[in-house]
């Protein structure tokens, strides 16, 4: 499927100026960088910053962790959390980046350290000040909304990116939920966002000027920062091999771990159309898939992971567990959901869901734009179907009915910021009491997140009242057409007979579930089901 959306294509005409972002209350100015230089590094390296540690320089442990400020989608100031060990520096303009050095002084802390103090949360110092930056960016949403409350979950969560409890989990939730009495201490939103004002970038495509010297760990390279549609796409088109960035969370690991020099940088998070979420009332590939009428939002390749799930969460309140297991909440405000896509990983969180779902994403090129389910997007591992000069603009994600039970389980060595040993998502449509269309997909199975066609065609007819007993001829059926539908492999996450025998649990959990034994949803209680 493909269309044509008439957009003129404009020369590549590229804007050089510095990179322009507030750090605390001073005003920084940054030129000559690096395209993949991160902000950690430019903290500790060049600002004199000592404040942000690194430790696992993957994104994973939250000793880098910092706060920074822009203004949402109605032009209200949001302040979030990120990770600086692994995001480009240059991704900061016309923002404001704060660290736990910057908010409070000797004699005169901020409320969330004096909470962490009065809590006995405060730990080695490695550590500490990235626990502090991620209270401090729930303590911002908390005091713009005037809401003093903090739940014990709402701490949790916010604390999800960051991994080090020297002093143990109770003391620091403790400090969370203490931090948030007024009188509230921060910067008024009229003067903040006078602020933003200043360093707020134009509708012109800009870069900075390329570095003249190789910087310590460093290549060369340039950072394309489009402000359009049109921009991104002519510079797609003239630059293909360049990098597709947003909150480099995949690729930044490729310089930190790696140390491989990714060239020029493509960076899609100042694009404004690619930050929208838009709903189709009629999704052609969904209503194919599904049999009946089916509508999908349309989530825009600029849109972080944490904005799609607040999105989504609403629509498919059963996979709220799952979407609580992507990643940390740090990661989430970088990542985009169709990064998530479009790197391919056969452990990637996002593909099976979809895949179950039906989902497919929308492919442009410079006006032209085909659309593809997101199986045929996949054609090996890390390969896909992108053509040259192409990119995913967006993604389709299938609201189905509500005569659609839609599950999806994860698997990990930990229950957040950690990669799947296994990932099945399921989506059940349930007509007359029977399965009339079902759609399984699965992650760590195979070399690309993979839809089990076989086991949905097992499902399809059963009746429903069947399904809520296990030892059934049916679902044992069901359970080895799971266990024998892929061939995974053996590696340091899980063996291959723990990944067959755990996916099959898991379609067999999805079912139990619809058949309404929610009393057993936890597949650690029951017995093993022995064919």
């Amino acid at each position: 499927m493909s269309s044509d959306l008439s957009i003129e294509a404009e020369s590549p005409a590229v804007q050089v100026r510095p990179v322009r972002f507030w750090h605390g209350r001073r005003r920084v100015e940054l030129d000559g960088l690096p395209p993949a230089l991160t902000v950690l590094e430019w903290l500790r390296e060049a600002a004199g910053c000592c404040a942000v540690k690194e430790g696992c320089a993957e994104g994973d442990c939250g000793a880098c962790t910092v706060a920074v400020t822009d203004l949402d989608a109605s032009g209200r100031p949001r302040t979030r959390a990120i990770n600086a060990c692994i995001q480009p520096v240059a991704t900061l303009d016309g923002k404001v980046l704060v660290t736990a050095g910057d908010i409070g002084a000797p004699g005169a802390l901020h409320p969330v350290q004096q909470a962490m103090v009065d809590c006995h949360g405060s730990q080695c110092g490695f550590c500490t000040p990235g626990i502090v930056m991620s209270l401090y960016a729930l303590y911002e949403t908390k005091r713009r909304a005037g809401d003093a409350c903090v739940t014990r979950a709402e701490a949790v969560r916010a604390l999800s990116g960051n991994l080090c409890r020297c002093t143990g989990y109770r003391p620091i939730l403790d400090a969370a939920q203490a931090m948030c009495r007024p009188p509230w201490q921060g910067e008024p939103e009229d003067e903040l966002k006078g602020r933003l004002e200043q360093v707020a970038t134009d509708d012109g495509a800009w870069m900075p000027a390329e570095a003249k010297a190789g910087f310590d760990g460093h290549g060369r390279g340039r950072f394309f920062a489009p402000r359009t549609l049109a921009q991104f796409a002519a510079l797609r088109a003239a630059w293909p091999e360049s990098r597709i960035v947003a909150g480099s969370t995949d690729v930044g690991l490729w310089v930190t771990k790696q140390h491989r020099s990714l060239g020029d940088l493509l960076w899609i998070g100042g694009v404004r159309e690619l930050a929208v979420i838009g709903r189709m009332e009629r999704d052609p590939i969904a209503t194919e898939r599904w049999g009946k009428e089916t509508a999908s939002l349309e989530i825009g390749a600029a849109v972080t992971v944490s904005e799609a799930w607040d999105a989504l969460a609403p629509l498919f309140p059963d996979c709220a567990e799952y979407f609580d297991r992507f990643a940390s909440v740090p990661v989430r405000n970088g990542a985009t959901l169709v990064g998530n896509l479009a790197n391919g990983s056969p452990i990637g969180d996002a593909a099976p869901w979809l895949i179950a779902l039906g989902g497919s994403v929308v492919l442009h090129r410079q006006g032209t734009e085909r659309v593809l389910p997101l199986t045929e997007f996949y054609l090996g591992y890390q390969k896909n179907a992108l053509q040259r000069g192409e990119f995913v603009r967006a993604v389709r994600v299938p609201i189905p009915g509500p005569d659609v039970a839609v599950h999806a389980w994860k698997l990990s060595k930990r229950p957040e910021q950690d990669i799947s040993a296994v990932a099945v998502a399921t989506a059940l449509r349930v007509e007359g009491g029977r399965i009339a269309a079902a759609g399984i997909g699965v992650g760590g199975m195979a070399a690309v997140s993979s839809r089990a066609s076989n086991t949905e065609r097992a499902l399809v007819g059963l009746a429903v009242d069947r399904l809520g007993s296990r030892d059934s001829a049916e679902m044992r059926r069901v359970w080895q057409t799971m266990h024998d539908e892929f061939e995974p492999i053996d590696d340091h996450r899980a063996s291959a007979a723990y990944r067959r025998r755990a996916a099959a649990n898991l379609v067999l959990r999805s079912c139990l579930g619809l058949a309404g034994g929610a009393g057993v949803l936890r597949i650690g209680s029951l017995a093993p089901l022995e064919v």
